[in-house]
């Protein structure tokens, strides 16, 4: 049956979050009604922003020209939409791109509302609301919150709805990726100079996130949901240890390449970040001292959501 590229209508009763992530892009409708949210449309695109950085911090013209692509498609989707009911964002390798500009100025001549560039602490309170509105077991507990970019690590610790201590880490997925596994190859070397790597970033911080302390662990990023649908897939709990951890880094390692990697259960536009994700999640749980963590179904567009309908609702 062929597929219909008829955009949806839309009315003042739904809500739009856009983020433009350094990995994927993201576009979340939602509709409002008698004070029920449900999910309308969720519309994804691998557009890798990240890998279009040079040394010199500058994106390329190919990775403008993905992401302007995709954000046509958003457009449409927008148009139908009242202005107050959409937030668009932008977080970590719109930050730190030089040429930023090039960018964001096309972009905010195909969106209906100008994009607002996230600093890393808006980006982790925000992830942190979004776990938390979401979050349905133990809200009282002291959380710890980590989400993996591709270009950026937030680390949030919290409590009920309010991050106490929150900070955005230079370092992801992608840009990992980029720089540790670029010929593709999954060797113990290419593991162990990205788990050193991330673990300098991270090391800084550990001893006051550890003192500050925390009773659960909660993650949202795509290698933690990679990880969750491995867990699945064995019908296993979502529950993701160190060993869980290693155990899956050996087996990447006897996969040989990214191309030739093949979990069951994980879907296939995850595997090209995986290794990469699995290194900088390593060194957290090293760090960190972590011992166990659980996913969260809520991050950033969760937390942009709520934040909106807050405003809108006082």
């Amino acid at each position: 049956m062929k597929k219909s590229n008829k955009i949806p209508q839309y009315d003042d009763k739904h809500y739009a979050v856009v983020d433009l992530g350094s990995n994927s892009f993201h576009l979340l409708i939602i509709r409002l009604h008698d004070n029920e949210i449900k999910t309308v449309n969720k519309v994804k695109r691998k557009v890798r922003l990240a890998a279009g950085l040079d040394e010199n911090l500058e994106l390329s013209t190919d990775a403008i020209s993905r992401g302007l692509d995709c954000l046509n498609l958003f457009a449409k989707h927008l148009a139908a939409i009242p202005l107050n009911n959409i937030r668009i964002v932008a977080t970590a390798t719109l930050r730190i791109a030089k040429n930023r500009n090039d960018f964001l100025n096309k972009a905010n001549e195909i969106l209906p509302l100008e994009i607002k560039l996230l600093n890393g602490e808006q980006e982790a309170e925000t992830i942190y609301s979004g776990v938390a509105h979401t979050c349905k077991s133990n809200f009282e507990q002291k959380r710890l919150v980590i989400d993996i970019g591709g270009a950026s690590t937030e680390l949030i610790i919290g409590q009920g709805f309010t991050a106490n201590k929150a900070i955005s880490l230079n370092l992801g997925c992608v840009s990992f990726r980029e720089k540790y596994f670029t010929d593709g190859q999954l060797n113990e070397e290419n593991f162990i100079a990205a788990i050193n790597a991330a673990s300098r970033i991270v090391k800084p911080f550990g001893i006051g996130f550890i003192e500050f302390g925390w009773q659960s662990v909660v993650g949202s990023s795509g290698t933690i949901r990679a990880l969750a649908e491995i867990l699945t897939s064995r019908q296993q709990k979502i529950i993701i240890t160190a060993g869980f951890l290693e155990e899956i880094k050996q087996t990447l390692i006897k996969f040989k390449t990214i191309d030739a990697i093949a979990f069951e259960g994980l879907r296939a536009d995850r595997s090209p970040v995986l290794a990469s994700g699995l290194s900088i999640l390593i060194a957290l749980f090293n760090c960190l001292e972590i011992k166990e963590l659980k996913l969260s179904t809520g991050a950033l567009r969760e937390g942009l959501l709520f934040e909106m309908l807050t405003i809108q609702n006082k």
